[in-house]
């Protein structure tokens, strides 16, 4: 009898032990914070962009004249939209993006050349003032930067026009607008700042071939004209 009440003391005081230190304040510290999600290129995104282009108009004005305008500088302002979506496959980011931007790029160039009587003046100027491209692009991503090389097909109006008069004061000017199709290449590089903003810059090679064209040097001629650049752009992209 005696035992049991021993043991029956022992359990009583076991449990009460028990429950007083389940009341005691414990010292754990707080529940460590969840590891952030990976970032991640793949998805579409839309987004703004801007810079300067330059480079190069070129004709064969005069394989059908005697005046010297087959080639010259142009240079301008260019700005647009783009809009595109990327696949991430491990460090490895492929895409294709599309843009169309309004443009300033222009030039001109002008000349003289005899007359039976007088003297000749001419002048052939370029302006384009839209283009736009479809490209794919692909790269690799060092977490929230990516380093990338694009290429694809361009697309821009060309407008030409040929101004001649002489010195009895007679004029003649003729223009024509052509929208010619080429190609265009070059590397970017690219950083994430969260999860949905992003800012690129780019540096590209277009050359959009040629059209055919009106001209006039006391007759109506046909010539062939177009132009290539060099594009320096920086973007802001909105990714979803």
């Amino acid at each position: 009898m005696r035992k049991q009440l021993l043991t029956s003391a022992a359990v009583l005081a076991l449990s009460a032990g028990a429950a007083f230190a389940s009341d005691l304040p414990t010292h754990k510290g707080p529940p460590p914070a969840p590891t952030p999600a990976p970032f991640s290129w793949t998805g579409f995104y839309i987004g703004v962009q801007g810079g300067f282009g330059w480079g190069q108009e070129s004709d064969n004005f005069s394989a059908f004249t005697d005046i010297p305008l087959d080639s010259f500088n142009v240079s301008g302002p260019i700005g647009g939209a783009h809009i595109g979506y990327d696949q991430q496959i491990n460090s490895l980011v492929i895409g294709v993006v599309a843009d169309i931007e309004a443009s300033d790029i222009q030039g001109k160039k002008s000349s003289t050349y005899p007359l039976v009587e007088g003297t000749g003046f001419s002048t052939l100027s370029m302006q384009n003032t839209w283009q736009s491209s479809l490209r794919a692009r692909a790269g690799v991503a060092f977490d929230r930067l990516l380093v990338y090389g694009t290429g694809g097909l361009a697309i821009a109006n060309d407008h030409e026009t040929n101004t001649v008069s002489d010195t009895f004061g007679d004029y003649a000017s003729r223009s024509q607008t052509k929208t010619l199709y080429g190609w265009t290449l070059g590397l970017g590089a690219e950083y994430a700042f969260d999860m949905h903003w992003s800012a690129s810059a780019e540096l590209r090679y277009a050359n959009f071939g040629k059209g055919n064209y009106l001209g006039y040097d006391g007759n109506v001629i046909n010539f062939n004209a177009g132009f290539g650049e060099t594009l320096a752009q920086a973007g802001l992209s909105y990714r979803f």
